[in-house]
């Protein structure tokens, strides 16, 4: 598959998952489908697996797709960013693509949190406060 077909892809899934179309989601993943969330510590055997979890999730969320890149190897990298609020979570992920459909994810989940009073503005030379929400490069997949 084609570099530009294989993150048209992953781009495809992101939106599906905003628009909560779980089936048509469902549609791009191969039946083995393996999700592993490395800083839970989990692992989804199964595309049915994947989008249940993703389904079950509780509402209220955003997503924002902030990079999408094909990369060699059937590969793809997502960096996205998920508002719930009170909450913010940033989600970098690497997806294998195999003949036409997402074969499996490893997905590093982050929160947003205020740095350590040793990283404020002032303290550390070139150090300086960015709002995380201006990212001109986050928007709805």
């Amino acid at each position: 598959m084609e570099r530009a077909a294989a993150e048209a892809l992953v781009r495809a899934l992101w939106a599906r998952f905003q628009a909560r179309d779980w089936a048509s989601a469902r549609q791009l993943l191969r039946d083995d489908f393996t999700s592993t969330w490395w800083t839970s510590g989990e692992r989804f055997d199964g595309a049915d697996a994947y989008i249940t979890v993703q389904a079950r999730y509780p509402e209220g969320w955003t997503i924002r797709l902030i990079e999408c890149e094909a990369l060699a190897g059937g590969r793809v990298l997502s960096v996205s960013r998920v508002d719930h609020p009170p909450h913010s979570f940033f989600a970098t992920a690497t997806w294998r693509v195999e003949n036409g459909r997402l074969a499996s994810v490893d997905e590093y989940w982050a929160t947003w949190e205020e740095p350590p009073a040793w990283r404020a503005p002032g303290v550390l030379p070139g150090c300086r406060r960015i709002d995380w929400r201006d990212d001109p490069r986050a928007a709805a997949p």
